[in-house]
């Protein structure tokens, strides 16, 4: 810098004082052309785009600014604006200004980068390279890149279900040039493109095309209601989406609509290679039993003050400093250093969605493993396939970079009473899986939760393995009413309220109803009523009447 020239940040304060009420009207700066061409000179930008970040860069020095504050300051309309906002955005490709996109999409938080920042405050040259447009790569990889990252953004809810829409169509017809993506125009409706080049994203990431997707997941990436998802789901069930009719996609063997994966078809994988030239082998990948945090669906659970005070040791080790911290202090102290965790209840009562909100809220990949589906091939090779679950933990702890969570999901079945050993060959081989997993929980080194609901029917040897026993409970009246109203938003404060003094139900019997109340109005394209919602929990037991005192309404 010049010695007899004012410092760039002086120079922007000036501008930025003269642009008060200026209308942009370049007229009015005359005072302060030397330090604009100064500007100019500097972030090699043009006098308007100089008078701009001089007022973007004052109005946000300590937080971040919205457009409609830089609007007002230089008193200008939001329409007389409008010509402006391409410059605005030359500023952000040019990476002087970053931007946060809010969650109403018109609206857009600024603020100049701090690597610009420091070299203003100390009144040095930036590096040309870090204010240069970076020539972005026009490839089908940029592509899926950008889409990946809109998904993202709806998913975040940063941006509304309608700009989402309109966005992912503008992407497709400008990549239209890529031979896959000009068969998905011409062949598929909108929503059927989304899911089919998500799932390529999906197999592409894992580096194999093996149902890494879930169909439901998937779905509910791209619709606005769960009543839509629920839509579109029993038509591909059916075969009637264009993705069957193509033979595009494909499912697996699952019976329940909400566990179903789905990969690329055969046809598919070739349609890729022979249009973009990307091959996808099939088969296991070695993280194909992981669950990982960005395809959790956030929820929002409401526990009882007993539950929440036994959760609260256990979420304050779940960030990874705390439980990193924890781990360290606990070998000094020549300790285990696994944390175990058995939640156990009524069946509903959100045990096993606990475990997943705490994945999704802590980045944590879950690993798994379905007590009751595999139980019957461990006859035989049952130690051994006891052990590969811990191996194959140990190896996604490796991988991940942060800790992952082993479910043991309804592990009533191996965790339970001991039978008399020599009995019969089958409690022999019920006793070795036990031993296996005594020895294992012993000296583990990592994240465990299992669920139960049976608590009476645990061996004591288990007790302590265990570090955490948390019991979870029906929710208390005034939770089930919470729930009641999250499930089903229809429903007013008084009726929910009746609801959950009436029905002593779990949070996942309450869920069911919310299922009826859309299949009701999606299949039968019937009104439900509160009357009708009241004869769907009336119903819902079958095994017992609900016994509890009915009360006016």
């Amino acid at each position: 810098m010049e010695k007899n020239q004012t410092t760039i940040l002086k120079a922007l304060e000036k501008v930025y004082f003269i642009s008060e009420k200026s209308n942009l009207d370049l007229k009015v700066f005359h005072d302060v052309t030397n330090e604009i061409k100064q500007i100019s000179h500097y972030f090699q930008i043009d006098e308007i785009q100089s008078i701009l970040l001089a007022t973007f860069f004052s109005l946000s020095c300590f937080e971040e600014v919205e457009p409609s504050e830089v609007i007002t300051y230089l008193g200008m309309k939001k329409i007389e604006f409008l010509p402006y906002v391409s410059q605005v955005q030359f500023l952000v490709d040019k990476n002087i200004l970053e931007r946060t996109t809010n969650r109403n999409y018109i609206r857009e938080d600024y603020v100049v980068g701090k690597h610009v920042v420091d070299y203003i405050i100390e009144n040095k040259p930036i590096p040309r390279h870090l204010i240069e447009i970076q020539t972005k790569v026009d490839s089908f990889f940029e592509f899926l890149s950008d889409l990946d990252k809109l998904s993202v953004k709806k998913d975040n809810e940063e941006i509304r279900h309608i700009y989402f829409v309109n966005q992912f169509r503008q992407l497709l017809t400008k990549n239209r040039k890529y031979k896959l993506v000009q068969f998905v125009i011409e062949k598929l409706e909108l929503i059927d493109s989304f899911i089919f080049f998500d799932v390529i994203i999906d197999a592409m990431t894992f580096g194999t095309n093996d149902f890494h997707s879930s169909l439901e997941s998937t779905v509910g990436d791209y619709t606005a209601r769960e009543s839509d998802t629920f839509r579109y789901i029993t038509t591909f069930l059916e075969g009637k989406t264009k993705l069957n009719t193509l033979n595009l996609i494909e499912k697996d063997n699952t019976q329940f609509a909400n566990k179903h994966r789905i990969q690329l078809t055969k046809k598919a994988l070739k349609y890729l290679l022979d249009m973009e030239g990307i091959s996808i082998s099939s088969g296991s990948s070695v993280n194909n039993k992981l669950v990982y945090a960005e395809k959790i669906q956030k929820k929002s659970l409401h526990y009882n003050l007993s539950e929440q005070k036994q959760l609260e040791p256990l979420l304050k080790s779940m960030p990874h400093r705390s439980f990193t911290d924890l781990q360290k202090r606990l070998q000094e102290s020549s300790m285990p250093k696994g944390l175990t965790a058995l939640l156990y209840g009524a069946p509903g009562t959100g045990k096993t969605e606990t475990v997943y909100q705490l994945a999704k809220k802590y980045n944590r990949a879950i690993f798994k493993v379905e007590i009751a589906d595999t139980k019957s091939m461990w006859f035989g090779e049952s130690q051994k396939l006891v052990k590969k679950i811990f191996t194959d933990y140990y190896e996604y702890k490796k991988q991940e970079k942060i800790c992952p969570i082993l479910l043991f999901n309804e592990a009533d079945a191996v965790i339970g009473k001991r039978k008399n050993a020599g009995s019969s060959s089958t409690s022999d081989t019920e006793n070795a899986i036990q031993n296996i997993l005594l020895e294992e929980l012993e000296n583990f080194d990592g994240i465990m939760f299992a669920t139960s609901n049976l608590i009476k029917n645990i061996d004591p040897a288990f007790e302590r393995r265990f570090l955490f026993k948390i019991q979870f409970e029906v929710p208390s009246t005034e939770n089930a009413a919470k729930i009641w109203r999250a499930k089903l938003p229809i429903l007013t404060k008084k009726e929910s309220e009746f609801l959950a003094t009436k029905f002593n139900f779990s949070g996942g019997e309450m869920e069911n109803i919310a299922r009826k109340y859309v299949m009701e109005e999606v299949v039968l394209g019937t009104k439900v009523d509160f009357s009708k919602i009241n004869s769907f929990c009336e119903n819902e037991k079958w095994s017992e009447k609900n016994t509890s005192t009915k009360i006016g309404f």
